[in-house]
């Protein structure tokens, strides 16, 4: 991984609160992201960690676990062409952003409805 796409994650951390952990096999790629519970909102909260998982060989399809730590429920993605896991690091932290964008609009079902 280019030390430019480090520092992205690094900043994309500090003003997010997204914590990302970004793994680079030889013939895969992973992300994790945590997004930590807002405390003024109580224990659940509308945001969920999330897994992306790809690779140099996948043709841009991206596996997307939208709750790795209690569900192995996954949807699978195109996102088009990535050569790199610096390419794949800048759209899923861009999936990520759009994710929280909608949690925090309402747009998506918070643990009210979902945790039981």
């Amino acid at each position: 991984m280019q030390e430019e796409t480090r520092e992205f994650i690094k900043k994309f951390e500090q003003d997010y609160e997204i914590y990302i952990d970004a793994s680079d096999a030889l013939t895969y790629w992973i992300i994790n992201a945590r997004i930590p519970n807002d405390p003024t909102e109580g224990v659940h909260h509308l945001h969920h960690g999330k897994k992306f998982v790809s690779g140099p060989n996948g043709d841009g399809n991206v596996l997307i676990l939208s709750n790795p730590q209690s569900s192995d429920a996954y949807s699978v993605e195109s996102w088009g062409k990535m050569e790199t896991i610096d390419d794949f690091v800048k759209k899923a932290l861009t999936r990520l952003l759009a994710d929280k964008d909608a949690a925090d609009k309402g747009n998506e079902e918070g643990c009210t409805t979902s945790c039981g």
